[in-house]
This record gives C-alpha cells, sequence and structure tokens, in this order.
C-alpha cells in the first residue's frame, strides 16, 4: 500500500483544502489532515507515491504568493466542470449537504414552499401577509416579521431558481465556513439592509431574495480580497457577472422590473460586513 508524505502545512483548513482542490484537478492524488500536535492546529497536505513534487512545491508558491488566482479559486467552485463564459454553477443537492448546512436549506426549503403554493391560488395570501410595509405601519401593527418577508416572495419560476441557485451555492459556502449562527447573522443583517433600501426609495411593492444573495456575494468578494489565506474567494467571471446584472438593472433595458436598491443595498452590506470580520479577526490576532 502507497505511503502518505507530508509535503506542506498550512495554517488555515480554507486555504489548505482550496489548494488541496486544486491539486486533484491537476491529477495529483493528495488530501488534507489535521494536525494537533501544538497548541494551534496545522492542516498538512499529504501525496501518495511518487508524483512530481517539484511542480508540486512550484504551484504551493505561487500559491502562497497568490491565493486569489483565478485557477486556485475556480477549482473550489468548479467541482471540475471546466468554465466556459458566463455560466452559472451547478448546484450539487445530497442529503449530506443538507444535513451540513441546516440554515441555508431551511430557507431554500421555505422559498420554495411559498413560490409552490402561490402558483395554485395561494399568492395573495402570502403577499398579504409577508410584503413589507412603511415603517410608519410596522410601528404601529409591530408586525416586524414583514423587514424579512420580502425574501420569500418570489414572482416567477426564473426568479426563484435564479435566486435560489445562488443562495444554495453562497449561503452554503458560508455556513459551512462560519457556522449556522454567523449565515443567520449575515442573512438577517443582508435583509434589513436591502429590503429597507428598497423600501425607502421605491416603496414596498417588491419581492426576492436577490438583495440577500447580492450580500451574500459582496461578502464572500470582499473576503476574498482582505483575507486570501481563508480559502474563500470569488471567481472573477462571477464577479463580473453580478456587478453587470446590477447595473443592467440601473440601465432599465431589461422587461422586468429588478429591485435595484435591494441588489445595491445588499452588496453595500455584504462588503461592510466582510470589512468588519476582517476588522475583528485582526483585533483577536493582536
Amino acid at each position: 500500500m502507497k505511503q502518505w508524505e507530508t509535503v506542506l502545512q498550512f495554517t488555515q483548513s480554507g486555504a489548505a483544502n482550496t489548494f488541496n482542490v486544486f491539486l486533484n484537478k491537476q491529477g495529483v492524488v493528495s488530501r488534507v489532515i489535521e494536525s494537533r500536535e501544538s497548541l494551534a492546529s496545522a492542516y498538512l497536505i499529504q501525496i501518495q507515491g511518487q508524483q512530481d513534487r517539484e511542480k508540486i512545491l512550484a504551484w504551493a508558491q505561487e500559491f502562497q504568493a497568490n491565493p486569489r488566482a483565478d485557477k486556485f479559486s475556480q477549482a473550489t467552485w468548479e467541482a471540475g466542470e471546466v468554465y466556459k463564459g458566463i455560466k452559472l454553477p451547478k448546484p450539487n443537492f445530497q442529503l449530506r449537504q443538507v444535513i451540513d448546512k441546516p440554515f441555508t436549506s431551511l430557507i431554500f426549503v421555505l422559498c420554495v414552499v411559498v413560490f409552490a403554493t402561490s402558483q395554485i391560488g395561494f399568492l395573495d395570501f402570502w403577499f398579504q401577509n409577508l410584503h413589507i410595509q412603511p415603517f410608519s405601519n410596522l410601528v404601529e401593527n409591530q408586525q416586524w416579521w414583514r423587514l424579512l418577508g420580502p425574501n420569500f416572495l418570489h414572482f416567477s419560476f426564473v426568479h426563484v431558481a435564479f435566486n435560489l441557485l445562488w443562495w444554495w451555492l453562497l449561503g452554503g459556502k458560508l455556513e459551512q465556513t462560519f457556522g449556522t449562527l454567523g449565515l443567520l447573522l449575515i442573512f438577517i443583517a443582508a435583509s434589513l439592509s436591502a429590503n429597507l433600501g428598497q423600501l425607502f426609495f421605491s416603496g414596498p411593492n417588491f419581492g426576492g431574495m436577490s438583495g440577500v444573495v447580492y450580500a451574500l456575494f459582496g461578502f464572500i468578494w470582499w473576503i476574498g480580497w482582505l483575507r486570501p489565506a481563508w480559502g474563500i474567494a470569488m471567481p472573477k467571471a462571477y464577479i463580473g457577472f453580478l456587478l453587470f446584472w446590477i447595473a443592467l438593472g440601473y440601465l432599465n433595458v431589461l422587461p422586468v422590473n429588478m429591485a435595484n436598491e435591494a441588489h445595491l443595498f445588499g452588496l453595500i452590506a455584504g462588503c461592510v460586513m466582510a470589512a468588519l470580520v476582517h476588522i475583528g479577526s485582526k483585533k483577536g490576532a493582536s
């Protein structure tokens, strides 16, 4: 039986896993194991058998110099699929993932249930009970759940499919990295920013998860920029696509109405939260 040999050591699990996925895509038989021999955990990259050690070390030096390089971040997002142009990623639904990402799964299921029942006659019911209201009304009736309600309202199959695909991909990644409580806090902050921004600038008649999706996008984008060693990154093609989608909304060239302010305020909220996490982690390390 071939023996495993340690060739690299990382202090962050995210960085180790990112590099390991890249190696696997290059045909290298490798794995990540956690070592607790010291006070701080270390994450070891091990290879099996006689493989091109010099090439692996060269890739490692390149990764340490620029972990945000497309070829590394792309590998962790594409699950082996060659990326061509602007193409949405394919979500991979497995029971293990549902268990590992309970909050991501819960929100996904709630949106599906609301949309499915809306198609068989319950749209008015959901809209009357979930749509946001002017802030003065909320103060009077105390129905504060309406600040989150628009997230669950979708008005076409394309609308709900687009938002839930990104929610599963981005939300699931953040829940696995920062835990269920971390994603819950991001979700609430993103919802408040996106929905209140849309309410104040364009009124209460809107729905959709896209404001939250843009917050998750902004968070991952900026964390990848501010903390590349964490192994969380957004491929440049995805960044360009989502920013272009915001621009299209403001240019008013699309045949549908878009919640432009929800997108914008969600994006801003995600970037700000990433900056706060970055600052907080620096203080914690000092």
